[in-house]
């Protein structure tokens, strides 16, 4: 168990770049939340357009600063 997190990324097939999506306190919201967003595309953030042809990764938050840093714009 990690006390500090875990990140929703995604990367897109054939690039290596991470695009941070979400981020949660408990393992078992990561995953349920990556297999909605496997059947039920999300809107990129920017575009508005669904994501598609991407790998969805789990990633824990190893530090607290980046714990912090992730956080910070946090709207609740």
């Amino acid at each position: 168990m990690n006390k500090y997190g875990y990140k929703v990324c995604y990367k897109k097939q054939g690039k290596n770049k991470l695009k941070l999506y979400l981020v949660t306190n408990t393992y078992d919201g990561a995953c349920w939340n990556v297999r909605w967003y496997e059947t039920h595309s999300p809107p990129d953030r920017k575009t508005k357009e669904p994501i598609r042809n991407v790998i969805w990764l789990i990633i824990p938050i190893k530090t607290y600063l980046e714990y912090r840093l992730l956080w910070r714009g946090c709207p609740f």
